[in-house]
Parts: structure tokens; sequence; C-alpha cells
């Protein structure tokens, strides 16, 4: 029996479940150095092994009503929220794939990468450099199924690294801090290796937006002065993967 588009599209929903399951873990436990795979999840409060009773995503909280069943504790909402962010994600891949199950695989895995960095980054104001590793070879793979111009993946990584390192350099030198981490820095390079050269543009102005937007949000919550730039070169990257007539829009031709 072959299998049809919904069945494929409820497959990549369900993969989503699972890797926004992975994402949570690994957003939590690369921040902090834990280990990866070494050791078995357990509460957060009462640090209970967990079972598979425990682990299905989304449904074993619901199930529990949002509470450990060992303990009693509330497990945060953060856990299911991941997880169904990224099986939107993965769904929203399947649909921008328009049928080429590849395609469609390497953007879910990018959105996968991009909601890891964006919660470490939020909660721990890390982008961990693994994840960064991660998305390198998804980025050269992604380019190579798309238009295969290796040149301007590599061009626009280089330029995009140069040009936030010249960037945090300056305002170091003017202001005597950090303008943009180190971790941003890296970011952009990889976002260059996906976007190229001509998409560099859009990409920043729309980052830089966004930015301000969870700059005044982060700053009316009383979070401080500092906020993670993160989430808005992810989100923008996520835009312009996702929906790139959104970027044609901002600069057109």
């Amino acid at each position: 029996m072959r299998a049809t588009t919904a069945d494929l599209a409820a497959v990549f929903v369900l993969l989503g479940l699972v890797f926004g399951s992975l994402a949570t873990a690994l957003s939590h436990r690369l921040p902090q150095g834990l280990p990866i795979g070494k050791d078995r999840s357990r509460c957060p409060k009462c640090a209970a092994v967990l079972g598979v009773a425990d682990l299905v995503p989304v449904f074993s909280w619901l199930a529990a009503g949002g509470r450990c069943r060992h303990c009693g504790q509330a497990v945060s909402w953060r856990y299911p929220l991941i997880e169904i962010l990224v099986a939107l994600l993965f769904a929203a891949a399947w649909w921008r794939g328009g049928g080429d199950l590849w395609a469609s695989m390497l953007l879910a895995l990018t959105g996968f990468g991009l909601m890891v960095i964006t919660v470490a980054d939020l909660e721990a104001g890390i982008i961990p450099d693994v994840m960064l590793l991660f998305l390198v070879p998804v980025a050269l793979a992604w380019r190579w199924q798309g238009d295969g111009d290796w040149a301007d993946a590599i061009s626009g990584a280089v330029a995009a690294a140069a040009a936030s390192f010249a960037v945090r350099w300056a305002f170091r030198r003017w202001r005597g801090k950090d303008g943009l981490g180190l971790g941003d820095v890296k970011f952009l390079g990889v976002a260059g290796l996906y976007l190229g050269v001509s998409g560099l543009g859009a990409y920043l102005l729309l980052a830089g937006l966004l930015g301000l937007l969870l700059g005044t949000g982060w700053r009316l919550a009383g979070r401080g002065p500092m906020f993670p730039f993160g989430p808005a070169l992810c989100g923008s990257l996520l835009v312009g993967l996702y929906c790139p007539n959104v970027f044609r829009g901002i600069v057109p031709g």
C-alpha cells in the first residue's frame, strides 16, 4: 500500500513531536553542560526517573494534569509548548517542501535546530555550539538540493560572520561592552550558508526589526536592558526559509 500525502504529513507531525521532546532536553542540558544520552530523564523537582508513560510528547503532560506522577509537583508548560511548536514546524516544512521529501526533511531539521537555539538563548543566554555544528551540514545539504551554488553559500557565510564580528569589535571599542555575542556571530555565519550573499540584506533587516520588538518586550517584562538576540536571528531565518516571498517583498527584485 502506497503512502498518501496525508499519511506523510501525519508522519511529519509525529516526528515533530518526537524531535520536540528532544528539543526540550537539549535546550535545557546543552547550556548547562549536562550529558546527553548518558542519563535517564528525571523529574526536575523530585529527581524520580521518568518511564515511557511519562515521556510521550504532549500526551503524558496532559494525562498527568501538568504534574509529576511521582511527587505531584507542577511540570512547566515549556515541555508541551516546545513539542507542539516543533511539530508545527515539521508540518510547515512538509507543506513548504511541496512533496519533495528530501527538502522537507532538511527544512524540518533546520526548524528543530533553530527551536533549540531559541529556547537556550531565551532561558540561558547561550547559543550552543553543538547546534551550530549540527546546522552546518544541514545548510550545505539545503543549498545542494536547491540551487547548488556553493560559492554563494560560502561567500554568504564569510560575509555575514565578518560583518557581524566587525560590528561586535566596533561596539566594544565604542561602549566598552559587547553588542553581539560570539554565538550571534557564529550563528550569522550559518545563516549566510543558507541564504547566500543575495539573501543577507533582507535577512538582517528583518532580524533587526524582530530584535527591536523582542528587546522592547524584554524590557517591559522587567528582564533588564540586555536581551538575547538569538531568537530574532532564528526567527528571521525561519521566515527566509519557510516564507521566502516575504524576503522578496522586503528587497524587491
